[in-house]
C-alpha cells in the first residue's frame, strides 16, 4: 500500500497539490466575503467607521478580498496576498475585541490568518500562473542565475 501512495503522491505533485487546495479554499472564502462587502458598501462602511477606521477603507478591503482571493486561487503573487490577508485578519481580530473575548468569536479570522501566513511562508508550489518565486530556491529576489541563486551557491 505504501509504494502505491508514494507513487501517486509523486505523480500528483503532493506538496504542490496540497498548497493548491489550501489556496483554493482560502481564496474562495475571501472572494465570498469580499463580494458581500462590495454588495453592501454603505453598511460595511458604517461598521468600519464604528471600529474607528476611515470609511474609504471598506473599498480597499472589499476589492482586496475579491481580487486577492482570485489571485491566491490562480497563484498570482500568493506570498504577497498571503501576507496582506494575514495582516488583515490579525487587525480584524483586534478590532473585534482581540484575545480577551476568547477563541470562539474569532475562529474564522484566526484560521484564515494562520492559513494566509502559511501561504506567505510556503509560497505557491508548482501550480501557479505567476508566483514570482525562483523555481530553484523559492526566493522572490533570486535572479535565477548560477551566480545569483542562493540554492546554487550552497
Amino acid at each position: 500500500m505504501q509504494p502505491m501512495i508514494n507513487s501517486w503522491s509523486y505523480k500528483l505533485g503532493h506538496r504542490s497539490l496540497g498548497l493548491l487546495l489550501i489556496r483554493i479554499a482560502v481564496g474562495l472564502v475571501f472572494i465570498a466575503h469580499g463580494w458581500m462587502k462590495v454588495g453592501n458598501m454603505s453598511g460595511v462602511e458604517g461598521m468600519f467607521v464604528g471600529f474607528g477606521l476611515p470609511g474609504a477603507t471598506v473599498i480597499f478591503i472589499a476589492w482586496l478580498e475579491v481580487f486577492g482571493g482570485l489571485a491566491l486561487i490562480l497563484g498570482i503573487l500568493p506570498r504577497i496576498f498571503g501576507a496582506l490577508f494575514g495582516i488583515e485578519m490579525l487587525v480584524a481580530i483586534f478590532l473585534t475585541g482581540g484575545i480577551a473575548k476568547g477563541y470562539k468569536p474569532h475562529e474564522l479570522e484566526l484560521m484564515l490568518m494562520l492559513l494566509s501566513f502559511g501561504i506567505m511562508l510556503t509560497g505557491s508550489g508548482r501550480f501557479a500562473i505567476w508566483s514570482g518565486e525562483c523555481p530553484r530556491c523559492g526566493a522572490y529576489t533570486c535572479k535565477m542565475g548560477p551566480n545569483n541563486c542562493p540554492a546554487m551557491k550552497s
